[in-house]
């Protein structure tokens, strides 16, 4: 499958990293923040400006990161999180 197994690095790293450069928002979605190098996109994006999200079933051990925390199943959260910010 077309997927980054653990211990394997991601695809197209220099195009991920001008994305996160030039977000505004960040979102992490359902995932433990324990995975390099995956896991330092979100400090990554707070040191370019951009707002992070946290949407996920419960707090992880990086939570302390993300500046905004959005809690429960994707299935309900996301669609809770972008509906309030489409309200702003």
């Amino acid at each position: 499958p077309d997927v980054v197994w653990f211990g394997e690095m991601h695809y197209h790293m220099d195009r991920i990293g001008r994305a996160i450069d030039g977000c505004d928002v960040f979102a992490a979605i359902g995932t433990s923040g324990q995975v390099y190098p995956a896991a330092g996109f979100v400090t990554d994006a707070a040191m370019a400006g951009a707002h992070t999200v946290e949407i996920n079933l419960e707090a992880t051990d990086v939570s302390g990161v993300f500046a905004e925390h959005v809690l429960g199943p994707a299935t309900e959260a996301v669609p809770r999180w972008v509906e309030g910010i489409m309200k702003d």
